[in-house]
């Protein structure tokens, strides 16, 4: 398996269990926290759009980072990429947040997110609104600390925004067969079939 866009690998604490796990990811400074926490897997640095392995892998995963292509573009190249990278009869396993989906109507919105243990309660405060074709999103924390409170502001990032049909469109002509499930409220994936009323789809699609 080959996580795409891994993070600090806590993905791959279980996707280790079940598979020989390589993970990728363009930032470094999460790459060095991924190597701690899973010292014996391989984690290498690479651009989804443009990596280049020798390896063909039996699954690729893209957990919640579609939404940095720009634009269907860059899409539609990081599909091929993939592609070039499986196994036939490989999978791709892949979700976006409804926030960068034109049929969730999510833009211009406010996800707060809570963190606590015993010393300090973080508070993140994202804001995406909608701009031309694309989503900007600013993120704030809010952290707390005893009785002292401080607050620290992300960079604004600008991410892409797409629609599911062009999208199952692009996976048909880069060769994939794609299935489309429900993403859940409180949980990430189920086996329920995707429609207008699931919170966000999650692509399955077979090379």
């Amino acid at each position: 398996m080959l996580d795409v866009a891994c993070g600090t690998g806590l993905e791959d604490k279980f996707l280790k269990l079940s598979f020989h796990v390589t993970g990728m990811d363009l930032n470094s400074g999460v790459l060095r926290i991924a190597r701690r926490r899973n010292p014996e897997l391989t984690y290498l640095s690479g651009d989804m759009r443009t990596f280049r392995f020798e390896n063909r892998y039996d699954v690729i995963t893209c957990f919640d980072a579609m939404c940095y292509l720009r634009d269907h573009t860059e899409l539609r190249k990081t599909f091929r990429n993939f592609h070039r990278h499986l196994l036939n009869g490989g999978v791709l396993v892949f979700y976006l947040d409804p926030v960068f989906l034109k049929e969730h109507h999510k833009q211009d919105t406010i996800v707060i997110t809570k963190k606590h243990n015993q010393e300090k309660h973080i508070t993140l405060i994202e804001l995406y609104r909608r701009k031309g074709r694309s989503v900007e999103g600013n993120a704030v924390y809010m952290i707390q600390e005893s009785s002292r409170v401080r607050f620290e502001i992300d960079n604004f990032e600008t991410f892409g925004f797409f629609d599911v049909a062009r999208i199952k469109r692009m996976l048909r002509d880069t060769g994939f067969r794609a299935h489309l499930y429900s993403g859940g409220r409180n949980i990430t994936f189920s086996l329920r079939k995707y429609n207008q009323h699931s919170p966000y789809p999650i692509f399955v699609c077979e090379k």
